[in-house]
């Protein structure tokens, strides 16, 4: 045999070696795949631990690329009922779908109150301010503000009422119907309400979250928990088993301030 005919055996016998090697790691690129999604870094929904090292695979070529970096914390959204700004130190805080627990009550700070529009501060132990213009309202005690709720009140269409008034009749729970047309509207057990002008009431609000603007047919809109703590507050103090509890002279209703 010639060395021309040696070196066609050797090639040939060198090409059927590389397309068995070929094969043998195609055979091992299907295993592979069947053992496990392939997950590409820029279609993965679940990122790893931005605080510790770690390894994506990307692309085709199966090549690894390392997690180095330290990606930045994720900022907690407070969970809470309303879009309004902070307005002061928080009392507590309660998922939005927690109906019964959720609040907007926060502590007044002085910074704040100067905001509000100014009045004439009356000569009473207790009353109950509202600020149609920052949406909120503020309880006094003994001259000093206690507490504060973000509230949603009258739409433009169904303004709130404005003026000095008192709190005339409190329901535990009560259905609220009216409008016509596309403007019906019934809504059973509305809680922790009170009477302060005609059909003008503070109640709790379980339909809707978007405290700190106005959002109601006149009525101040409360959370449940917060309607159910001013409830609790102002006078006339509830016996606890009437079910349309009026003031009385014993019994008076606190002062309430609605103002722009």
């Amino acid at each position: 045999m010639n060395s021309q005919n040696c070196a066609m055996i050797w090639r040939f016998i060198s090409l059927r070696r590389l397309l068995r090697c070929t094969l043998a790691l195609a055979l091992l690129t299907v295993a592979i795949g069947g053992a496990g999604e392939v997950v590409y870094a820029e279609e993965r929904t679940t990122a790893p631990s931005p605080y510790t090292s770690g390894t994506l695979v990307s692309g085709s070529t199966l090549s690894l690329l390392p997690i180095t970096a330290n990606l930045p914390r994720p900022v907690e959204k407070p969970p809470l009922p309303f879009s309004a700004p902070l307005v002061g130190p928080l009392i507590k805080r309660a998922p939005m779908s927690d109906i019964e627990k959720r609040t907007t009550a926060f502590l007044p700070t002085d910074e704040f109150l100067a905001r509000l529009t100014p009045i004439e501060m009356p000569d009473e132990d207790r009353w109950i301010r509202v600020d149609l213009s920052e949406q909120v309202t503020i309880v006094y005690e003994n001259g000093k503000a206690i507490r504060g709720f973000v509230i949603s009140s009258g739409l433009p269409r169904t303004p709130t009422v404005t003026g000095e008034f008192r709190i005339r009749m409190k329901v535990r729970s009560q259905t609220m119907s009216g409008g016509s047309g596309a403007s019906y509207y019934y809504l059973p057990n509305v809680q922790w309400v009170q009477y302060f002008h005609g059909e003008y009431a503070f109640h709790g609000t379980y339909w809707h979250g978007d405290f700190g603007r106005p959002k109601s047919r006149g009525c101040i809109n409360m959370t449940n928990a917060d309607a159910k703590w001013l409830f609790d507050w102002a006078g006339p103090v509830w016996d606890g088993k009437t079910t349309w509890f009026r003031s009385t002279p014993d019994n008076p209703g606190t002062l309430v301030i609605v103002h722009e």
